[in-house]
Formats: C-alpha cells, sequence, structure tokens
C-alpha cells in the first residue's frame, strides 16, 4: 500500500494541482495537501469514488482509501471563491499481484 499526495494551491484568480492525473492501486491512499491558507474541496463527479460525493478540507487532506476502481473526475473548488474550480483526474487500477 502507498500513499498518494495531490498538492493542491489555491491562489487569488487560479487553483493548481500536482499531479493533475494520479494513478493508484484500490490499496492506496490518497490524500490532498494545501501549499498555502488557500482551502478547497474536493467534488467527485460521482459520489462512489471514495464514499462520499463531496470532500470538506478537513477529510481531503486526511487518507483516503478508494472504494471502487475506474476513471474519476473531480473537481477542486475553493472555499474562499467557489466559482474558482480545477478538474483533475484519479485513476483507480486493481492491485498489482505477486505470482506463487
Amino acid at each position: 500500500m502507498a500513499t498518494h499526495t495531490i498538492s493542491v494551491t489555491v491562489g487569488q484568480d487560479s487553483i493548481q494541482v500536482a499531479p493533475t492525473t494520479l494513478t493508484m492501486t484500490s490499496d492506496d491512499e490518497v490524500q490532498w495537501a494545501g501549499t498555502n491558507a488557500g482551502k478547497f474541496s474536493i467534488v467527485f463527479d460521482t459520489g462512489d469514488a471514495f464514499g462520499q460525493k463531496e470532500l470538506a478540507h478537513g477529510v481531503a487532506t486526511t487518507k483516503q482509501r478508494p472504494r471502487k476502481k475506474g476513471r474519476f473526475k473531480y473537481t477542486v473548488v475553493s472555499d474562499e471563491n467557489p466559482g474558482l474550480r480545477l478538474d483533475p483526474v484519479i485513476i483507480v487500477e486493481d492491485p498489482p499481484t505477486t505470482p506463487h
């Protein structure tokens, strides 16, 4: 199991996310980490990737394990300026199998 961190920078008029596309396995965890004081929430197009459609800042910045596999588009929304958004992607794949 690996823990992935997605860096989020919420600026005055832009949001930056690195990486913009994350590929992980269903055994991994992910958390979003703010690089400055700007708070944000994570809103998934569908609510089944991580069990909730929206992850508030306090939840998004803790480790999350996916509940389903697939390609999930999500939106990073600035708490200060909800019109400020960015749409990255998470791809959840099967964990690697080890030969016996």
